[in-house]
Protein backbone atom coordinates (compact mmCIF):
# COMPACT_ATOMS: atom_id res chain seq x y z
CA UNK A 1 0.00 0.00 0.00
CA UNK A 2 1.25 3.80 -0.76
CA UNK A 3 1.47 6.13 1.88
CA UNK A 4 -0.23 8.88 2.51
CA UNK A 5 2.40 10.82 1.54
CA UNK A 6 3.45 9.25 -0.82
CA UNK A 7 -0.52 9.36 -2.41
CA UNK A 8 -0.32 13.00 -2.36
CA UNK A 9 3.08 13.19 -4.08
CA UNK A 10 1.93 10.96 -7.14
CA UNK A 11 -0.86 12.67 -7.99
CA UNK A 12 1.09 15.92 -7.76
CA UNK A 13 3.11 13.97 -11.17
CA UNK A 14 -0.85 12.80 -12.35
CA UNK A 15 -1.53 16.82 -12.00
CA UNK A 16 1.36 17.58 -13.61
CA UNK A 17 1.00 15.09 -16.44
CA UNK A 18 -2.21 16.16 -17.24
CA UNK A 19 -1.31 20.04 -17.16
CA UNK A 20 1.64 19.49 -19.77
CA UNK A 21 0.20 16.34 -21.76
CA UNK A 22 -0.45 18.35 -25.38
CA UNK A 23 3.84 18.79 -24.86
CA UNK A 24 3.84 15.13 -24.04
CA UNK A 25 1.58 13.98 -26.91
CA UNK A 26 3.76 16.19 -29.46
CA UNK A 27 6.99 14.74 -28.16
CA UNK A 28 5.75 10.80 -28.82
CA UNK A 29 4.96 12.44 -32.17
CA UNK A 30 8.24 13.82 -32.73
CA UNK A 31 9.78 10.70 -31.65
CA UNK A 32 7.50 8.87 -34.16
CA UNK A 33 8.54 10.58 -37.22
CA UNK A 34 12.06 9.76 -36.73
CA UNK A 35 12.27 6.65 -38.96
CA UNK A 36 14.06 3.81 -36.90
CA UNK A 37 13.91 0.39 -38.97
CA UNK A 38 16.40 -2.09 -38.15
CA UNK A 39 16.07 -4.18 -41.32
CA UNK A 40 17.63 -1.55 -43.41
CA UNK A 41 19.30 0.68 -40.43
CA UNK A 42 17.05 3.84 -41.66
CA UNK A 43 17.42 6.33 -38.86
CA UNK A 44 18.52 3.96 -36.13
CA UNK A 45 21.61 6.31 -35.45
CA UNK A 46 19.84 9.49 -35.34
CA UNK A 47 16.94 7.44 -33.45
CA UNK A 48 19.46 6.17 -30.48
CA UNK A 49 20.73 10.04 -30.13
CA UNK A 50 17.21 10.97 -29.69
CA UNK A 51 16.77 7.79 -26.49
CA UNK A 52 20.08 9.27 -25.17
CA UNK A 53 18.68 13.04 -24.84
CA UNK A 54 16.10 11.79 -23.04
CA UNK A 55 18.57 10.23 -20.37
CA UNK A 56 20.64 13.21 -20.54
CA UNK A 57 17.11 15.33 -19.94
CA UNK A 58 16.30 13.13 -16.37
CA UNK A 59 20.29 14.47 -15.24
CA UNK A 60 21.46 10.60 -16.76
CA UNK A 61 24.36 9.32 -17.32
CA UNK A 62 24.35 7.44 -20.73
CA UNK A 63 27.05 6.03 -23.44
CA UNK A 64 26.34 4.48 -26.87
CA UNK A 65 27.43 0.16 -26.99
CA UNK A 66 28.76 -2.16 -29.31
CA UNK A 67 27.91 -1.55 -33.14
CA UNK A 68 27.93 2.22 -34.07
CA UNK A 69 25.68 1.82 -36.86
CA UNK A 70 22.73 -0.30 -34.18
CA UNK A 71 24.23 1.54 -30.80
CA UNK A 72 22.20 0.24 -27.45
CA UNK A 73 21.37 3.17 -25.54
CA UNK A 74 22.96 2.64 -21.91
CA UNK A 75 22.15 4.62 -18.86
CA UNK A 76 22.27 4.97 -15.51
CA UNK A 77 20.54 7.52 -13.41
CA UNK A 78 21.65 6.56 -9.74
CA UNK A 79 20.91 9.27 -6.61
CA UNK A 80 21.79 6.30 -3.94
CA UNK A 81 18.64 4.99 -3.49
CA UNK A 82 17.81 1.68 -1.76
CA UNK A 83 16.05 0.59 -4.97
CA UNK A 84 17.24 -0.28 -8.19
CA UNK A 85 15.24 -0.52 -11.46
CA UNK A 86 16.05 -1.79 -14.84
CA UNK A 87 14.12 -0.74 -17.51
CA UNK A 88 14.44 -2.81 -20.85
CA UNK A 89 12.51 -1.13 -23.67
CA UNK A 90 13.64 -0.57 -27.97
CA UNK A 91 13.47 2.13 -30.37
CA UNK A 92 13.72 0.44 -33.69
CA UNK A 93 10.59 -0.19 -35.92
CA UNK A 94 9.74 -3.08 -38.57
CA UNK A 95 9.36 -1.71 -42.04
CA UNK A 96 6.56 0.26 -43.45
CA UNK A 97 6.08 -0.44 -47.10
CA UNK A 98 2.04 -1.71 -46.66
CA UNK A 99 0.12 0.49 -49.38
CA UNK A 100 -3.19 0.38 -47.11
CA UNK A 101 -1.86 3.38 -44.55
CA UNK A 102 -4.40 6.15 -44.26
CA UNK A 103 -1.68 8.45 -43.60
CA UNK A 104 2.30 8.30 -43.77
CA UNK A 105 3.86 5.60 -41.30
CA UNK A 106 6.16 8.46 -40.20
CA UNK A 107 4.14 10.90 -40.45
CA UNK A 108 2.14 10.43 -36.89
CA UNK A 109 -0.97 11.98 -38.01
CA UNK A 110 -3.67 12.04 -35.53
CA UNK A 111 -7.13 10.43 -36.99
CA UNK A 112 -9.95 9.51 -34.90
CA UNK A 113 -10.99 6.16 -35.10
CA UNK A 114 -14.35 4.22 -34.65
CA UNK A 115 -14.65 3.47 -30.92
CA UNK A 116 -11.31 4.30 -30.04
CA UNK A 117 -11.42 7.79 -30.17
CA UNK A 118 -8.35 10.01 -31.49
CA UNK A 119 -5.84 7.69 -32.23
CA UNK A 120 -1.59 8.46 -33.36
CA UNK A 121 -0.96 5.88 -36.51
CA UNK A 122 2.52 5.81 -37.10
CA UNK A 123 4.99 2.76 -37.33
CA UNK A 124 6.25 2.09 -33.92
CA UNK A 125 3.05 3.65 -32.42
CA UNK A 126 2.17 0.46 -30.18
CA UNK A 127 5.34 -1.57 -30.72
CA UNK A 128 7.01 0.08 -29.28
CA UNK A 129 8.56 3.50 -29.73
CA UNK A 130 4.74 5.25 -28.38
CA UNK A 131 5.27 3.08 -24.99
CA UNK A 132 9.10 4.43 -24.75
CA UNK A 133 8.68 8.10 -24.97
CA UNK A 134 5.91 7.74 -22.82
CA UNK A 135 8.24 6.48 -20.20
CA UNK A 136 10.64 9.67 -20.72
CA UNK A 137 7.77 11.89 -20.48
CA UNK A 138 6.68 10.90 -16.90
CA UNK A 139 10.55 10.88 -15.64
CA UNK A 140 11.19 14.14 -16.78
CA UNK A 141 7.76 15.33 -15.38
CA UNK A 142 9.01 13.93 -12.37
CA UNK A 143 12.72 14.94 -12.05
CA UNK A 144 11.55 18.52 -12.46
CA UNK A 145 9.80 17.88 -9.29
CA UNK A 146 13.39 15.88 -8.05
CA UNK A 147 10.97 12.83 -7.60
CA UNK A 148 12.53 9.64 -9.21
CA UNK A 149 12.29 7.49 -6.31
CA UNK A 150 14.35 5.09 -7.10
CA UNK A 151 17.77 4.15 -9.29
CA UNK A 152 17.43 3.75 -12.80
CA UNK A 153 19.24 1.74 -15.60
CA UNK A 154 18.48 2.17 -19.29
CA UNK A 155 18.87 -0.59 -21.50
CA UNK A 156 17.11 0.27 -24.73
CA UNK A 157 18.17 -1.20 -27.85
CA UNK A 158 17.80 -0.79 -31.88
CA UNK A 159 17.59 -4.51 -32.76
CA UNK A 160 14.89 -6.10 -31.53
CA UNK A 161 13.22 -6.42 -35.02
CA UNK A 162 15.98 -8.62 -36.55
CA UNK A 163 16.54 -10.72 -33.26
CA UNK A 164 18.57 -8.30 -30.99
CA UNK A 165 22.34 -9.91 -32.12
CA UNK A 166 24.36 -7.85 -30.07
CA UNK A 167 22.09 -7.40 -26.57
CA UNK A 168 23.14 -11.14 -25.11
CA UNK A 169 26.90 -9.57 -25.59
CA UNK A 170 25.79 -6.61 -23.98
CA UNK A 171 24.48 -8.18 -21.20
CA UNK A 172 27.58 -10.51 -20.61
CA UNK A 173 29.59 -7.79 -20.72
CA UNK A 174 28.15 -5.26 -18.21
CA UNK A 175 26.73 -8.13 -15.73
CA UNK A 176 28.63 -5.79 -12.71
CA UNK A 177 26.80 -3.12 -13.61
CA UNK A 178 23.68 -4.20 -14.54
CA UNK A 179 22.49 -5.33 -10.87
CA UNK A 180 18.93 -4.28 -9.52
CA UNK A 181 15.57 -5.15 -8.06
CA UNK A 182 13.79 -6.63 -11.17
CA UNK A 183 13.91 -5.75 -14.48
CA UNK A 184 10.18 -3.57 -16.54
CA UNK A 185 9.33 -3.36 -20.11
CA UNK A 186 6.84 -0.53 -19.97
CA UNK A 187 4.39 -1.17 -22.59
CA UNK A 188 0.28 -0.38 -23.53
CA UNK A 189 -0.91 -3.60 -22.30
CA UNK A 190 -5.21 -2.90 -22.54
CA UNK A 191 -7.09 -4.40 -24.92
CA UNK A 192 -10.29 -2.46 -27.12
CA UNK A 193 -12.37 -3.12 -24.01
CA UNK A 194 -10.09 -2.07 -21.16
CA UNK A 195 -8.77 -5.17 -20.07
CA UNK A 196 -5.10 -5.76 -18.84
CA UNK A 197 -3.12 -8.96 -19.84
CA UNK A 198 0.23 -9.27 -17.85
CA UNK A 199 2.73 -11.87 -18.72
CA UNK A 200 5.30 -13.62 -16.39
CA UNK A 201 6.95 -15.11 -19.00
CA UNK A 202 7.81 -15.54 -22.99
CA UNK A 203 8.46 -18.86 -25.49
CA UNK A 204 11.69 -18.82 -27.51
CA UNK A 205 11.86 -18.39 -31.11
CA UNK A 206 13.87 -19.86 -33.94
CA UNK A 207 13.80 -17.42 -36.97
CA UNK A 208 14.72 -19.18 -40.48
CA UNK A 209 15.21 -19.17 -44.11
CA UNK A 210 14.12 -22.47 -45.75
CA UNK A 211 15.39 -22.27 -49.38
CA UNK A 212 15.30 -24.72 -51.88
CA UNK A 213 17.41 -24.21 -55.57
CA UNK A 214 17.61 -26.11 -58.50
CA UNK A 215 20.65 -28.50 -58.96
CA UNK A 216 21.44 -32.15 -58.12
CA UNK A 217 18.09 -33.18 -56.84
CA UNK A 218 16.63 -31.56 -60.15
CA UNK A 219 14.95 -28.17 -61.36
CA UNK A 220 17.13 -25.44 -63.27
CA UNK A 221 20.48 -24.43 -61.82
CA UNK A 222 21.53 -21.12 -63.52
CA UNK A 223 18.06 -19.07 -63.94
CA UNK A 224 14.64 -19.75 -64.32
CA UNK A 225 13.23 -21.42 -67.73
CA UNK A 226 10.35 -21.55 -70.08
CA UNK A 227 7.32 -23.14 -67.94
CA UNK A 228 6.89 -25.56 -70.73
CA UNK A 229 9.84 -27.32 -69.35
CA UNK A 230 8.07 -28.60 -66.52
CA UNK A 231 7.21 -31.49 -68.58
CA UNK A 232 10.68 -32.77 -68.31
CA UNK A 233 12.31 -31.11 -65.22
CA UNK A 234 11.47 -31.07 -61.56
CA UNK A 235 10.32 -28.24 -59.67
CA UNK A 236 12.23 -26.63 -56.54
CA UNK A 237 9.03 -24.94 -55.94
CA UNK A 238 7.31 -28.20 -55.69
CA UNK A 239 10.02 -29.75 -53.60
CA UNK A 240 10.02 -26.92 -51.12
CA UNK A 241 6.16 -27.04 -50.89
CA UNK A 242 6.43 -31.36 -50.37
CA UNK A 243 9.30 -30.45 -47.21
CA UNK A 244 7.34 -27.76 -45.81
CA UNK A 245 3.84 -30.20 -45.75
CA UNK A 246 5.48 -32.78 -43.96
CA UNK A 247 6.16 -30.51 -40.45
CA UNK A 248 2.72 -30.69 -39.04
CA UNK A 249 -0.36 -32.31 -39.63
CA UNK A 250 -3.74 -30.52 -40.71
CA UNK A 251 -4.20 -29.18 -37.55
CA UNK A 252 -0.40 -27.52 -37.77
CA UNK A 253 1.07 -29.98 -34.81
CA UNK A 254 4.73 -30.60 -35.57
CA UNK A 255 5.12 -34.18 -36.84
CA UNK A 256 9.02 -33.74 -36.56
CA UNK A 257 10.15 -37.06 -34.50
CA UNK A 258 10.78 -36.75 -31.00
CA UNK A 259 10.82 -32.64 -31.08
CA UNK A 260 8.55 -32.11 -28.11
CA UNK A 261 10.84 -34.66 -25.45
CA UNK A 262 11.56 -31.86 -23.67
CA UNK A 263 8.57 -29.81 -23.85
CA UNK A 264 7.33 -28.81 -20.33
CA UNK A 265 3.82 -28.36 -19.77
CA UNK A 266 1.96 -25.82 -16.95
CA UNK A 267 3.66 -26.34 -13.79
CA UNK A 268 1.24 -26.71 -10.29
CA UNK A 269 1.81 -22.41 -10.24
CA UNK A 270 0.77 -22.16 -13.43
CA UNK A 271 -2.21 -24.61 -13.23
CA UNK A 272 -3.03 -22.16 -10.57
CA UNK A 273 -2.91 -19.04 -12.77
CA UNK A 274 -4.76 -20.86 -15.57
CA UNK A 275 -7.40 -21.54 -13.27
CA UNK A 276 -8.03 -18.30 -12.30
CA UNK A 277 -7.86 -16.95 -16.40
CA UNK A 278 -9.95 -19.46 -18.23
CA UNK A 279 -13.12 -18.34 -17.12
CA UNK A 280 -11.69 -14.46 -17.57
CA UNK A 281 -10.33 -15.28 -21.58
CA UNK A 282 -12.86 -14.29 -23.89
CA UNK A 283 -12.43 -15.94 -26.48
CA UNK A 284 -14.87 -14.41 -28.99
CA UNK A 285 -13.46 -11.15 -28.45
CA UNK A 286 -9.88 -12.83 -28.59
CA UNK A 287 -10.59 -14.01 -32.54
CA UNK A 288 -12.25 -10.42 -33.10
CA UNK A 289 -9.05 -8.70 -32.05
CA UNK A 290 -7.32 -11.73 -34.03
CA UNK A 291 -9.76 -11.12 -37.03
CA UNK A 292 -10.39 -14.46 -37.43
CA UNK A 293 -13.54 -16.76 -37.04
CA UNK A 294 -12.32 -19.80 -35.14
CA UNK A 295 -9.44 -21.28 -33.42
CA UNK A 296 -7.55 -24.08 -35.15
CA UNK A 297 -7.89 -26.51 -31.85
CA UNK A 298 -11.15 -27.95 -31.33
CA UNK A 299 -10.65 -27.01 -27.52
CA UNK A 300 -12.23 -24.68 -24.96
CA UNK A 301 -11.39 -22.99 -21.71
CA UNK A 302 -8.15 -24.27 -19.83
CA UNK A 303 -7.52 -27.35 -22.35
CA UNK A 304 -7.21 -24.32 -25.24
CA UNK A 305 -5.09 -22.57 -23.19
CA UNK A 306 -3.00 -25.17 -22.51
CA UNK A 307 -2.30 -26.17 -25.76
CA UNK A 308 -1.57 -22.45 -27.26
CA UNK A 309 1.18 -21.81 -24.60
CA UNK A 310 2.88 -24.34 -23.47
CA UNK A 311 3.37 -26.56 -27.51
CA UNK A 312 5.46 -25.73 -29.60
CA UNK A 313 4.56 -24.36 -33.31
CA UNK A 314 5.60 -23.11 -36.78
CA UNK A 315 4.58 -20.65 -38.99
CA UNK A 316 5.09 -19.70 -42.52
CA UNK A 317 5.79 -16.10 -42.50
CA UNK A 318 6.03 -15.87 -46.05
CA UNK A 319 6.58 -18.27 -49.16
CA UNK A 320 8.40 -16.86 -52.39
CA UNK A 321 8.96 -17.77 -55.68
CA UNK A 322 8.77 -17.35 -59.27
CA UNK A 323 6.78 -14.77 -60.86
CA UNK A 324 4.01 -12.79 -58.80
CA UNK A 325 3.53 -9.68 -61.21
CA UNK A 326 0.32 -9.00 -63.31
CA UNK A 327 -1.05 -10.55 -65.98
CA UNK A 328 0.50 -14.19 -67.32
CA UNK A 329 3.96 -15.15 -67.60
CA UNK A 330 4.97 -19.34 -67.41
CA UNK A 331 7.89 -19.97 -66.14
CA UNK A 332 9.42 -23.01 -64.12
CA UNK A 333 11.90 -21.29 -61.13
CA UNK A 334 15.28 -21.97 -59.70
CA UNK A 335 14.93 -20.95 -56.63
CA UNK A 336 11.70 -21.13 -53.49
CA UNK A 337 11.85 -19.28 -50.17
CA UNK A 338 10.41 -19.58 -47.02
CA UNK A 339 10.17 -17.91 -44.29
CA UNK A 340 9.53 -19.61 -40.97
CA UNK A 341 9.29 -19.11 -37.34
CA UNK A 342 9.62 -21.91 -34.55
CA UNK A 343 8.20 -20.81 -31.35
CA UNK A 344 8.71 -23.13 -28.23
CA UNK A 345 8.79 -22.68 -24.29
CA UNK A 346 10.36 -24.85 -21.24
CA UNK A 347 12.91 -26.67 -21.41
CA UNK A 348 13.70 -26.32 -24.93
CA UNK A 349 16.65 -24.07 -26.18
CA UNK A 350 17.13 -22.92 -29.69
CA UNK A 351 20.17 -25.31 -30.55
CA UNK A 352 18.00 -28.24 -29.98
CA UNK A 353 15.40 -26.71 -32.53
CA UNK A 354 17.68 -26.00 -34.74
CA UNK A 355 19.48 -29.37 -34.87
CA UNK A 356 16.07 -31.38 -35.13
CA UNK A 357 14.68 -29.19 -37.89
CA UNK A 358 17.51 -30.36 -39.72
CA UNK A 359 17.98 -33.93 -38.79
CA UNK A 360 14.74 -34.22 -39.89
CA UNK A 361 15.13 -33.07 -43.49
CA UNK A 362 18.12 -34.71 -44.26
CA UNK A 363 16.62 -38.20 -42.76
CA UNK A 364 13.39 -37.03 -45.12
CA UNK A 365 15.31 -36.86 -48.30
CA UNK A 366 15.15 -33.28 -47.92
CA UNK A 367 19.31 -33.10 -47.31
CA UNK A 368 19.54 -30.15 -50.49
CA UNK A 369 17.01 -27.71 -48.54
CA UNK A 370 18.95 -24.87 -47.08
CA UNK A 371 18.15 -23.67 -43.38
CA UNK A 372 19.56 -20.13 -42.96
CA UNK A 373 19.11 -19.14 -39.40
CA UNK A 374 18.58 -15.40 -39.18
CA UNK A 375 17.59 -14.97 -35.19
CA UNK A 376 16.71 -16.86 -32.05
CA UNK A 377 16.02 -16.02 -28.54
CA UNK A 378 15.72 -18.45 -25.86
CA UNK A 379 12.26 -19.05 -23.25
CA UNK A 380 12.03 -16.52 -20.07
CA UNK A 381 10.01 -17.41 -16.94
CA UNK A 382 9.38 -15.40 -13.37
CA UNK A 383 7.69 -16.37 -10.83
CA UNK A 384 4.63 -15.25 -9.71
CA UNK A 385 5.34 -14.75 -6.09
CA UNK A 386 8.50 -12.10 -7.19
CA UNK A 387 8.08 -8.82 -5.41
CA UNK A 388 8.61 -6.47 -8.97
CA UNK A 389 5.27 -8.82 -9.96
CA UNK A 390 3.31 -7.83 -7.17
CA UNK A 391 3.92 -4.21 -7.47
CA UNK A 392 2.82 -3.93 -10.71
CA UNK A 393 -0.63 -5.85 -9.87
CA UNK A 394 -0.80 -2.95 -6.95
CA UNK A 395 -0.23 -0.44 -9.15
CA UNK A 396 -2.91 -1.58 -11.54
CA UNK A 397 -5.35 -2.27 -8.73
CA UNK A 398 -4.55 1.59 -7.61
CA UNK A 399 -5.83 2.49 -11.22
CA UNK A 400 -9.16 -0.19 -10.36
CA UNK A 401 -8.10 -2.65 -12.45
CA UNK A 402 -7.65 -6.36 -11.81
CA UNK A 403 -4.99 -8.28 -14.38
CA UNK A 404 -5.46 -11.50 -16.05
CA UNK A 405 -2.30 -12.89 -15.77
CA UNK A 406 -0.81 -15.36 -18.29
CA UNK A 407 1.97 -17.57 -17.19
CA UNK A 408 3.52 -17.35 -20.45
CA UNK A 409 3.30 -15.06 -23.39
CA UNK A 410 3.68 -16.55 -27.61
CA UNK A 411 5.53 -13.54 -28.27
CA UNK A 412 8.98 -12.82 -28.17
CA UNK A 413 11.63 -10.42 -26.84
CA UNK A 414 15.02 -10.78 -25.36
CA UNK A 415 13.72 -11.12 -21.77
CA UNK A 416 15.93 -14.30 -21.35
CA UNK A 417 19.17 -12.44 -20.71
CA UNK A 418 17.39 -10.92 -17.71
CA UNK A 419 16.11 -13.80 -16.03
CA UNK A 420 18.01 -16.82 -17.18
CA UNK A 421 21.48 -14.56 -17.62
CA UNK A 422 21.10 -12.14 -14.64
CA UNK A 423 18.61 -14.47 -12.52
CA UNK A 424 16.41 -11.25 -12.24
CA UNK A 425 12.85 -11.44 -12.37
CA UNK A 426 11.29 -9.65 -15.59
CA UNK A 427 7.76 -7.98 -15.79
CA UNK A 428 5.82 -6.32 -18.37
CA UNK A 429 2.70 -4.11 -18.71
CA UNK A 430 1.58 -0.57 -18.59
CA UNK A 431 -2.07 0.94 -19.17
CA UNK A 432 -2.87 2.08 -22.73
CA UNK A 433 -4.36 0.58 -25.84
CA UNK A 434 -2.46 0.37 -29.46
CA UNK A 435 -2.73 -2.03 -32.25
CA UNK A 436 -1.88 -3.08 -35.46
CA UNK A 437 1.40 -4.20 -34.66
CA UNK A 438 4.12 -4.91 -37.57
CA UNK A 439 1.23 -4.04 -40.25
CA UNK A 440 -0.36 -1.09 -41.50
CA UNK A 441 -2.21 1.35 -39.88
CA UNK A 442 -0.90 0.73 -36.53
CA UNK A 443 -1.90 3.11 -33.58
CA UNK A 444 -1.91 3.80 -29.58
CA UNK A 445 -4.72 5.67 -28.61
CA UNK A 446 -4.05 9.48 -27.15
CA UNK A 447 -6.17 8.79 -23.70
CA UNK A 448 -3.89 5.79 -23.62
CA UNK A 449 -1.04 7.56 -23.93
CA UNK A 450 -1.84 9.54 -20.74
CA UNK A 451 -2.58 6.48 -18.47
CA UNK A 452 0.04 5.04 -19.40
CA UNK A 453 2.12 7.67 -18.24
CA UNK A 454 0.30 7.87 -14.96
CA UNK A 455 0.58 4.01 -14.51
CA UNK A 456 4.41 4.37 -14.84
CA UNK A 457 4.84 7.48 -12.17
CA UNK A 458 2.35 4.46 -9.73
CA UNK A 459 4.52 1.65 -10.39
CA UNK A 460 7.74 3.78 -9.79
CA UNK A 461 6.21 4.28 -6.32
CA UNK A 462 4.93 0.90 -5.98
CA UNK A 463 8.85 0.02 -6.24
CA UNK A 464 10.11 2.31 -4.20
CA UNK A 465 7.89 2.26 -1.51
CA UNK A 466 9.05 -1.12 -0.79
CA UNK A 467 12.35 -0.47 0.63
CA UNK A 468 11.56 2.94 2.83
Amino acid sequence: MLSRETLTRLQRICDDIDGNFPSHLDRCRMFLRQKSISATGEGIVEAAGIVKSFIEDIGGDVCLWGDPSYPIVFGRFDRGFPTTLIIYGMYDVQPAEESEWISSPFEAKIHTLPGLGECVIARGAVNSKGALCGVFNVLKTMAQREEIPCNLVFTIEGEEEIGSPQFESFIQSRCDELQGDGVVDFDFSQDMKGRVSMYLGLKGIVYMDIICRGGRKGGPTDSAVHGSASAWISSPVWRLTHALSTLTNRQEDIRIPDFRENVTGPGKDDLELLKKLAPLFDEKAFLREMKSLCFKYNRRGIDLLKKGLYSPIININGFHAGYGGSGTKTVLPRKATAKIDIRFGPNMEPEEVVEKFKTYLSRNGFGDVEVKVREKYTWSKTNFSETIVQHMIEAYRHHGIEPEIWPIGTWAAPYFVFSRILKLPVVSGGLGHGGRKHVANEYMTVTGLREFEKFVATFLYCVAGSAT
